[in-house]
């Protein structure tokens, strides 16, 4: 009969998709995407491209909000590694109509943000995050509906879902890059971007302590302990990465 298929010939071919889907996965990840097209090269170069900064230190968007219009929203935001992770404040003392500054994302900052590709944002205080929305929908620069997912986490206590989320971006799981806040883009934000650059670029304990004191923008006094916690960091094995991935999104480190 024309069109009849028998259960045993409907599991055989599904085994066989079955087969080739994992046939295709393994390809596409020795040749460093994986089986829905993503290259973490090609992303790096992306965003590396568009932001046009290769160190660790150039601000994408300056101490007032001011540089990069589509972030809008945010200060002193900086590359962590190119295409994954970004580090800075939330610019809220020179809004157009300026709040205090301890607060998270205005919700322009969080729409900019997700109208640039980004699909997390990471506030790295409690003050005042129930204010702020959860997610945002937008039109990304692909001209596609997309979301941007705001959570709270704390620097030093939740680093590792902190991490866990910067992993999950290198890997492919997460489509757009992750930013990390603080208020003004100089202390917790640079304690857990040192942490991200230990753990995925193999900074040394100076590397790491010098490129913290050099992002808070001469405010590092007096904060000892934000430095012995970064120091005592020690990278972790359940997010180690290739070299290749390593090589991919780690920005110059310039002393």
């Amino acid at each position: 009969m024309t069109g009849f298929s028998s259960p045993h010939h409907q599991v055989m071919n599904n085994k066989l998709k079955i087969t080739l889907f994992l046939q295709a996965f393994l390809v596409s990840t020795l040749s460093g995407a994986t089986a829905f097209g993503f290259r973490l090269d090609q992303e790096a170069t992306k965003y590396r491209t568009r932001y046009g900064v290769d160190d660790i230190y150039t601000k994408i968007t300056g101490n007032r909000g001011e540089g990069a219009n589509d972030l809008y929203g945010t200060r002193n935001l900086r590359v962590v590694l190119h295409g994954v992770m970004y580090r800075g404040g939330a610019n809220n003392k020179y809004l157009d109509k300026p709040r205090n500054n301890m607060n998270p994302l205005p919700t322009v900052g969080l729409n900019n943000l997700c109208r640039a590709d980004f699909t997390t944002a990471v506030y790295l205080y409690a003050e005042n995050f129930k204010t702020a929305p959860n997610q945002v929908q937008c039109q990304n620069t692909s001209h596609q509906s997309a979301v941007l997912n705001y959570k709270q986490h704390a620097a030093d206590g939740e680093k590792e879902k902190i991490l866990s989320l910067v992993f999950d971006r290198i890997k492919g799981r997460i489509s757009g890059p992750v930013y990390a806040h603080c208020w003004n883009g100089w202390h917790s934000s640079g304690l857990i971007s040192a942490i991200a650059l230990k753990q995925f670029c193999g900074f040394s304990d100076a590397e790491a302590d010098a490129y913290w004191v050099r992002n808070t923008d001469g405010n590092s006094s007096g904060f000892t302990a934000i430095r012995n916690k970064i120091k005592d960091f020690r990278p972790l094995e359940k997010f180690k990465i290739s070299q290749d991935e390593r090589q991919a999104i780690c920005p110059r480190l310039t002393l």
